[in-house]
């Protein structure tokens, strides 16, 4: 059986007439974790909402597990199956700030998934305890800083065990003495192979943590490769060029 988890296969995306992915293919493996690496507008975000159809795809094929769906033939039960198999961690924390941070963490459980509330709190509490907060259950979001907010949303993602978890940029909107906190907690799910697929700016962090390395520019995957690959042997000019405008910066 192949250790495969993800199949991307043709995917575009068009605002009418303006191409914003023009033709992605890519594998992902259980346990892998891919960071994403581009300048901004390159698409990196789009792709990622893509997955989970937070954007709708023009066409192509995404395969998660065992679910292929062929984007022009998507059905609404295929959608809601897509995004069962995924979590999204997105910059903003997107929490209820009138609710618990225990309540945020449970309320896919209870709502999507159907779990009663003693065991949805259970389930919430490992993943709070995974992060750190487990003592900030019962608080609300407003009383945290930006670090813990987003370890909060990386506990709600952990609690429903998805087949992969998608970060779209987990540390900008965050203060830098913010950032060392969510990236040790992505460090520690890397290390007990959780799938994951991160767009980031922190090159160093892309570089630690990833598998593989994707660099993404003007819709196009331009170069995929480990980190020796992409970041101390590039092949492909514009990969050097990106680089060495972040080294300059």
């Amino acid at each position: 059986m192949s250790d495969n988890i993800i199949t991307i296969k043709h995917l575009k995306k068009h605002y009418q007439a303006l191409p914003v992915l023009l033709d992605i293919n890519l594998e992902v493996n259980r346990g892998d974790v891919i960071s994403i690496i581009g300048a901004s507008g390159s698409g990196k975000s789009t792709f990622l909402r893509c997955l989970n159809y937070l954007e709708v795809p023009t066409s192509g094929q995404i395969q998660i597990g065992d679910l292929k769906v062929e984007v022009d033939k998507v059905s609404k039960k295929d959608i809601h199956n897509l995004r069962s198999k995924s979590a999204m961690v997105f910059q903003n924390y997107n929490l209820f700030n009138n609710k618990t941070v225990i309540e945020n963490v449970t309320e896919a459980l209870i709502v999507v998934k159907k779990i009663d509330k003693k065991e949805a709190n259970d389930i919430a509490s490992k993943a709070l305890k995974k992060v750190g907060l487990l003592e900030k259950k019962d608080v609300y979001p407003k009383t945290l800083s930006g670090g813990q907010k987003q370890r909060v949303s990386i506990a709600r993602a952990i609690a429903i065990n998805p087949e992969v978890i998608l970060f779209d940029e987990p540390t900008s909107a965050l203060d830098p003495e913010l950032v060392s906190e969510v990236l040790a907690v992505i460090k520690d799910l890397a290390k007990e192979h959780m799938t994951m697929i991160i767009v980031t700016h922190e090159m160093r962090f892309a570089k630690d943590v990833g598998d593989r390395i994707v660099f993404m520019e003007n819709g196009v995957i331009v170069e995929e490769g480990t980190p020796e690959d992409i970041f101390t042997k590039p092949k492909k000019d514009r990969t050097r060029e990106f680089l060495r405008l972040i080294e300059e910066k």
